[in-house]
């Protein structure tokens, strides 16, 4: 009699094992379907795009491509959130895009020339501009050269650093809005653009 009650309860003890694994697997497939949930989200969802405006400081002298220290010094607030994208959606391209207003801005420019050699130097000193697409390719490329050194100090080097000019087409809501020739601040801005290669995507 009490070798069958023994068999009762070592039977009832495999069962129970058998279930706590059958739970276990379970969850384990749960947690891996919502890892992998994750991932596809994290891989289809856009990163966000950062505007540095007048307002928040991002101010440039008038004709100036010249970043202020103040100008460094509000960037240098933002490499934290900065940081925080590049990791979140693995960026490796930071695009750096320079609009301007609509302020005829005339000249000889020498772009042409010393352009090629704006990469060897951090401090672009000796550019003309001749027009605003001039103007804001040297503001997005002074914003680029600072952005690039204060990553790399934090060492992040493996992300690419474009910068670009709209000159004064685009207007503050994405649209392509040539601006006219008033001074219009809402109008001067960098952006910060963020994105991948699509061969880095898994």
């Amino acid at each position: 009699m009490a070798r069958y009650k023994r068999r009762g309860r070592d039977g009832e003890t495999n069962y129970w094992i058998g279930y706590t694994d059958l739970l276990s697997t379970g969850l384990l497939l749960l947690l891996l379907t919502i890892a992998v949930a994750a991932l596809a989200r994290a891989n289809n969802e856009k990163p966000p795009f950062l505007p540095l405006t007048e307002e928040e400081s991002f101010r440039f002298g008038t004709g100036s491509y010249q970043l202020t220290s103040q100008f460094k010094s509000a960037l240098d607030s933002k490499l934290p959130w900065i940081q925080e994208q590049i990791k979140k959606y693995r960026i490796d391209i930071v695009e750096v895009v320079g609009h301007t207003d609509g302020q005829p801005s005339p000249g000889n420019s020498n772009l042409d020339l010393l352009l090629p050699k704006a990469d060897s130097s951090p401090n672009l000193k000796g550019y003309q501009t001749g027009s605003n697409a001039d103007l804001g390719l040297l503001r997005a490329l002074a914003v680029s050269n600072h952005l690039k050194d204060q990553l790399a100090a934090q060492g992040i080097e493996n992300v690419t650093i474009r910068p670009y000019s709209a000159g004064s087409l685009i207007a503050t809501d994405g649209k392509y809005s040539p601006a006219d020739t008033k001074d219009r601040a809402g109008r001067r801005r960098i952006e910060l653009r963020f994105t991948r290669e699509e061969k880095s995507a898994p």
